[in-house]
């Protein structure tokens, strides 16, 4: 073969190898794109479904099911109509961003206060959005959602439930033992004294150790109150008192103590319902929502021994009101000095005043104007206490209302040497029988969003009614939701410019409960509906309505207004398109001619709604 068709041959092979990879390209690209695209896309919505797991499951479900929270694995959701899905996805992002204005939904982006970047709060959104692919139960639903629920099974198993309620250290917090032992123990040094360093402490004696032994203070700030805690102090009084087996621990200044059963092995803690000796001299701090009826029943004593020993705690209060419990200071002088950033309703609220108008007028004052200037002296009504707050002293206290410690102490029966606390005490007589207050089972389930007294037990091969030692660790059941969440609500305060109102997110398909849009009794004459991202907003003679659920009533021959503010919209009455698409910007006038009831809808958005009615 010449070097001419060797050429020629040459140059054939070449353009064959490159029509070839050009036939390829054009024919395989497009698919290996598509396909690196959806896999891309289900990386996103497996991450999506751990991502909810671990945040979302509380509220909405294992599997989207809804319970606090509102249902996310929904039909309308999963619609993959390309306009639809988009005003999905922006709805959902919208709600995750910035979460609800008064609801329990919070804003989850992390620059709005929230615990997740954007990029996994889109995976979120991938999840809620992937189309329906498999069942359950009959039930169209997502295959990752099906993930979802394996991802919080799994998860399940790393979690557990105490059985919280009384120790031997709340207990002895609550009744201030330990302190009087360990002051006696220290030369009757006054336990709220700030100790030095390498201020050598003498523990007191107990069962375990009856010689007691030395701590060394090692930290700033503390006292011999402190020190009496960390060490066990009162626990061990208690349980030396009602004769518990424990064993007892201290290494490197760090007290441990171990309940034990009858025959010597470790058990969580105390029983609920089980009955305790206190040490004499034990005294009762209050606590939120006490009554002399549940303090006197938890220490079976008489109510009547309470108020001998507390006449001025009890006065005027029924044996089941809740009693204050936080201290309130008598006041030999009835004025109160005004500090820097006082306002009238801050006063009356450390006064306990009900009536701000009335502390108004007996100092001249407009009730109107709140704040007073400082060093104002404001008289206060006959019979005012001060309620005690954190920080306050006895010479705070004194100062701010013209009078010495000394004479507000003598006025409430006390020693300006001895520090001001926020609690109330009350004096108790021998306790024989303390209470101990403990979770039952019904009680632990309470705390997580799908869990029932039944289903804890079955998961723990115990009984419903079973007695378990505080601190019992409980397995949850596969199917638990988790903790259940906090009351707080979402104040709207994350941004304000994109918050969903939640007249429109009731309406929001498969979300909230579509809402019912009365007939106006008047007519109306001029009227404009704007389309904004996901609502109509009906404005009616000048005043507008709330979006998503307004409705006009108009006579024959009225001609509406429709605009588009914001993105691209179609007009819809009772199912029917009127006319091409309203852009962005543009305005289309409907002349209302035949009367009848129109429901005022966007095949882009479902969400959006109004009502028109034509009447004669």
């Amino acid at each position: 073969m010449n070097t001419q068709k060797q050429i020629i041959l040459i140059v054939a092979l070449l353009f064959m190898t490159v029509g070839g990879c050009a036939a390829y390209a054009a024919i395989d690209l497009p698919v290996r794109a598509d396909s690196q695209s959806e896999w891309t896309l289900d990386q996103s919505r497996e991450r999506g479904a751990l991502l909810y797991a671990n945040n979302c499951r509380t509220c909405h479900g294992n599997r989207g099911e809804g319970g606090v929270g509102l249902p996310l694995d929904t039909p309308e959701l999963k619609n993959q109509d390309p306009l639809v899905l988009a005003a999905n996805k922006a709805m959902i992002r919208r709600t995750l961003y910035c979460g609800r204005a008064g609801t329990r939904m919070p804003a989850w982006l992390n620059t709005n206060g929230g615990s997740l970047n954007a990029i996994q709060i889109e995976h979120l959104i991938n999840l809620i959005t992937a189309p329906e692919d498999t069942e359950v139960d009959g039930v169209p639903t997502s295959k990752w959602w099906l993930e979802a629920e394996h991802f919080a099974h799994n998860l399940n198993t790393e979690l557990s439930a105490l059985v919280g309620g009384d120790t031997l250290s709340t207990i002895a917090k609550a009744h201030g033992i330990g302190y009087r032992e360990i002051s006696a123990a220290n030369g009757n040094r006054n336990v709220d004294e700030i100790l030095p360093k390498n201020t050598r402490v003498q523990i007191p004696g107990f069962k375990a150790r009856p010689d007691g032994y030395f701590y060394t203070v090692y930290k700033d700030n503390e006292t011999l109150r402190k020190i009496a805690d960390s060490q066990l102090v009162g626990p061990v009084i208690i349980a030396d008192l009602n004769g518990l087996k424990y064993t007892f621990e201290e290494k490197r200044g760090v007290a441990t103590l171990q309940l034990l059963t009858e025959d010597g092995k470790p058990r969580a803690g105390l029983f609920p319902g089980e009955t305790l000796k206190l040490p004499e001299g034990a005294t009762y701090i209050v606590a939120a929502g006490d009554t002399p009826a549940s303090i006197a029943e938890q220490h079976g004593i008489a109510v009547a021994d309470l108020r001998r020993l507390n006449p001025a705690i009890f006065q005027g209060v029924n044996d089941t009101d809740p009693l204050e419990h936080r201290r309130q200071l008598n006041l030999p002088n009835l004025v109160y000095v005004a500090r820097e950033g006082d306002t009238l309703q801050a006063i009356a609220e450390a006064h306990g005043i009900k009536d701000i108008a009335a502390l108004a007028q007996l100092n001249n004052l407009d009730a109107g104007a709140p704040v007073v200037n400082p060093g104002q002296e404001i008289r206060l009504p006959n019979g005012t206490r001060y309620i005690v707050g954190l920080a306050d002293t006895w010479e705070s206290v004194a100062r701010s209302h013209k009078t010495t410690a000394a004479e507000l102490a003598r006025a409430n029966g006390s020693d300006p040497a001895t520090p001001l606390s926020q609690d109330v005490v009350l004096q108790l007589p021998k306790i024989d029988r303390y209470k101990v207050k403990g979770q039952t089972l019904e009680e632990v389930a309470k705390g997580f969003a799908n869990v029932t007294a039944a289903t804890l037990a079955e998961a723990n091969g115990i009984q419903p009614d079973s007695v378990l030692a505080i601190g019992t660790t409980l397995k949850l059941p596969k199917s638990a939701w988790g903790t259940a969440p906090p009351d707080a609500i979402n104040p709207g305060t994350a941004c304000v410019q994109y918050a969903i109102p939640n007249a429109v997110f009731q309406t929001l398909p498969g979300l909230g409960t579509p809402v019912s849009i009365t007939k106006p009794d008047a007519f109306s004459t001029n009227v404009v509906i704007e389309a904004h991202a996901n609502d109509w907003t009906v404005v009616a003679d000048g005043q507008r309505q709330q979006p998503n659920m307004g409705g006009v009533k108009v006579k024959p021959g009225t001609t509406i207004t429709f605009t588009s503010i914001v993105g691209l919209h179609n007009i819809v009455f009772n199912g029917e398109a009127q006319g091409p698409d309203l852009k962005q910007g543009d305005t289309r006038q409907i002349t209302m001619n035949t009367p009848g009831e129109y429901k005022v809808t966007c095949d882009y958005h479902p969400p959006m709604l109004a009502y028109i009615w034509v009447e004669q």
